[in-house]
């Protein structure tokens, strides 16, 4: 680029040119950040007992309600232990109930003095041990139907089946894995951002931060919903020093996926931005350009930084001032220190930045 010499008169281009200043609206910034997909609810779904798989009653891809058996397996041991319990149990408590009533009679025995009170204190101790023991079957019990339960696989909410590995017959064990189980109703959507762009998302006055987010999914489509910006990490990942945010997004239709992958778009508003078209720039060293005009229409070279970068225009966040004019179309014909005729036309900006 070509400067003109100090104490030198402005050479003179006689082409007229068109100039502006910055237009000073509210501009909607976007910006798309890669998003992890997760359910909303997923849970694995493991066998808690050993034994043959005798029935699955479910296939994959098929959604369930909550309490709907999905899968049955094969443990006899089980229920002969909740058998041998009930059994037990029922035992104590007949024991329990002839203790009682000798008691009853030993009481009618004592208040006749026909009995000391040491066969009185006999006959309640017998009581409150056989009452002891009954409550100890019980527990058996229940622990022997807890047991024999887990042989009986349920949903425990609503959600979608996914791959089911084992088929009927498969010997499980303690542990091993039957499926799992998604609710994608809602999902959560995570994205990251780095320590600055975290920092400065901070000092942003809470009403002026992106609150709502979009989705634009791998086939280019938005999806209809918008979610909410709802958690923060606590803590930064060590190995890329970037923090996760998190949207929730309602997905009533089922067309997100737990493990699927989205850019995530966020809008800000930029309230009394400055606004200048592309057009009217250039690069120089990675450094951005407009051609000023002074009051005797000579043309300068400015430097300025953008804030953001909208489709067609940029944001400015400092260089330019809201009264500064600058050439907006033809830089190419023109240089720095000429003096240029200019043709004044306030900047309108096209409906589709």
């Amino acid at each position: 680029m070509t400067f003109a010499c100090a104490g030198a008169a402005p050479q003179r281009v006689t082409e007229e040119f068109l100039v502006a200043t910055p237009e000073v609206t509210t501009a909607t910034v976007e910006r798309k950040l890669v998003g992890e997909i997760h359910a909303v609810r997923r849970v694995e779904l493991r066998a808690r007992v050993k034994g043959y798989l005798e029935a699955v009653k479910v296939d994959e891809g098929q959604a369930v309600k909550a309490g709907e058996l999905l899968f049955t397996i094969g443990a006899r041991e089980l229920q002969h232990d909740l058998a041998k319990a009930k059994a037990a149990a029922q035992s104590a408590a007949a024991e329990l109930k002839a203790a009682a009533l000798e008691q009853s009679n030993t009481r009618v025995l004592f208040d006749k003095k026909i009995v000391s009170d040491v066969e009185l204190a006999m006959a309640d101790a017998r009581v409150a041990t056989l009452q002891a023991r009954l409550e100890e079957a019980k527990a058996h019990e229940a622990q022997a139907a807890t047991n024999y339960a887990y042989a009986s696989v349920r949903a425990p909410f609503d959600g979608v089946v996914n791959r089911i590995p084992r088929k009927v017959g498969s010997l499980v064990g303690e542990d091993d894995l039957l499926t799992t189980l998604t609710d994608t109703t809602d999902v959560f959507v995570y994205f990251r951002l780095s320590e600055a762009e975290y920092l400065q998302f901070t000092a942003t006055h809470p009403r002026e931060r992106p609150r709502t987010a979009s989705l634009l999914l791998a086939n280019g489509e938005r999806f209809p919903n918008d979610g909410t910006i709802d958690a923060v990490e606590s803590e930064f990942d060590a190995g890329t020093g970037n923090i996760a945010f998190r949207a929730r997004f309602p997905n009533a239709q089922g067309l997100l996926r737990h493990g699927g992958t989205a850019n995530v778009v966020l809008k800000n508003e930029l309230g009394n931005a400055l606004l200048i078209p592309q057009k009217a720039t250039f690069e120089i060293q990675d450094q951005l350009y407009v051609f000023t005009v002074d009051q005797d229409n000579t043309v300068h070279a400015r430097r300025f930084v953008p804030k953001a970068r909208l489709k067609d225009a940029f944001v400015v966040d400092s260089g330019l001032a809201a009264d500064d004019r600058f050439i907006v179309d033809g830089i190419q014909r023109v240089r720095d220190g000429v003096r240029v005729a200019v043709r004044e036309s306030p900047l309108v900006r096209q409906s589709a930045l």
